[in-house]
């Protein structure tokens, strides 16, 4: 499909001078109208809506002031240079507080400097707009976790069903792989969370997260965590930006992110990225501990090393690492709160001890739960997350 022509309309009591601009502006691609004096250019504005003004300054009746302030006022996100050659630098400082985007002197005796001009405005024009609906877009987003922020103060029965409708579809396939979840609670709000999703026709994306403390004020961060990564995949389904498939570059915005809203909150979380073709896992850690363990049938073993967390360093840097997934495996996370409730004495003692566990158990969620007595009564001392990462024949 063919892109329209950029329409421009030139704003000059002398039929000359419009027409060499015409001519020599259609000869470059540009649909262009004319205007003979400033009502009939205003007229023209608001029934056409071109996407450049080219505007006289000394024109009878209605000058070309008069014109800037009318446009800039109407149409504040309109082009509008003038094009003159009168009153030199005293009127070329009068246009632009006027609103004009630009001063060209007439006689012109490089058409390139016009044409050049007109470039120059039509991209700082795109580049405006952009920016107002990424604003327009934000303010969305803020108004959307204000919500829900204001939910999860009034009422906490809401703010838990708010939490956990944000959550993944449970023991959910993606081709041959399979993701479950669970999150087990210290309080009535979970500070842990996690994802996952098919980001596009090559490409699975998880991650598991945990936040700095309890209740309210941790849970609306895991709400912030969903929508940044909302957005980061929104970007890649525009192909306007990759991030997303790249799990050092996405903790990385995420880090500034949590850092500049300065919360007083951090959050530790593994993202990771599968290519269906290869079934290579390309992943990063944030301070993600224990590390997940990768079972392929036969032996267990950690994957990941030392990391900072997320929001907590501005200065924090995170690497991608890649690892080629066995045809069969399983990946089994499970956040920090665990450490609190296993018996053995030395964190040493509860890494082997999950090591163990995971080589010699039937992986899934249920055992786990039961293996790891998360099924007792009594109130946990932190939240306890587990998530599942299969892939099967």
């Amino acid at each position: 499909m063919n892109t329209p022509a950029v329409r421009v309309l030139t704003i000059d009591d002398e039929p000359m001078v419009r027409e060499i601009l015409a001519t020599y502006l259609e000869d470059s691609g540009f649909e262009v109208l004319q205007a003979g004096d400033g009502p009939t250019g205003i007229d023209l504005i608001r029934r056409e809506r071109p996407d450049l003004v080219l505007c006289d300054l000394r024109m009878p009746g209605m000058d070309g002031l008069q014109v800037l302030a009318t446009v800039t006022r109407e149409f504040p996100d309109l082009p509008i240079l003038v094009v003159s050659g009168m009153g030199g630098m005293s009127d070329a400082i009068q246009a632009l507080k006027f609103g004009a985007w630009d001063y060209v002197t007439k006689p012109i005796e490089d058409m390139a400097v016009l044409e050049h001009a007109i470039a120059y405005a039509l991209e700082r024009a795109r580049l405006r707009q952009e920016n107002r609906q990424h604003r327009e877009h934000l303010e969305a987003v803020n108004d959307q976790l204000r919500q829900t922020v204001r939910q999860l103060r009034e009422d906490e029965a809401a703010a838990r069903r708010i939490q956990f409708q944000l959550l993944p579809e449970n023991d959910k396939l993606y081709r041959s792989y399979r993701f479950s979840r669970h999150l087990l609670t210290s309080q009535y709000l979970s500070g842990d969370f996690v994802d996952y999703f098919a980001i596009d026709g090559d490409h699975l994306g998880f991650y598991i997260a945990d936040v700095s403390g309890h209740g309210v004020s941790s849970a609306f961060v895991t709400v912030m965590l969903k929508s940044y990564m909302g957005r980061y995949r929104e970007l890649r389904r525009q192909n306007r930006d990759k991030g997303i498939l790249n799990p050092a570059e996405t903790l990385s915005r995420l880090n500034r992110e949590i850092f500049g809203c300065h919360m007083d909150k951090y959050l530790t979380m593994f993202y990771g990225v599968i290519e269906w073709s290869t079934n290579q896992l390309r992943y990063s850690s944030g301070g993600q501990f224990p590390f997940p363990i990768l079972f392929d049938g036969k032996q267990a073993s950690y994957v990941g090393k030392k990391s900072l967390p997320i929001g907590l360093f501005d200065f924090a840097n995170y690497q991608t690492e890649s690892l080629q997934l066995p045809p069969r495996f399983t990946m089994v996370f499970i956040s920090d709160g665990i450490l609190e409730t296993l018996p053995q004495p030395t964190l040493r003692d509860k890494q082997a001890f999950l090591l163990e566990l995971v080589g010699h158990t039937e992986l899934t969620i249920e055992n786990l739960i039961q293996t790891l007595g998360l099924d007792q009564a009594e109130p946990l001392p932190d939240d306890v997350t587990l998530l599942l990462v299969e892939r099967m024949d």
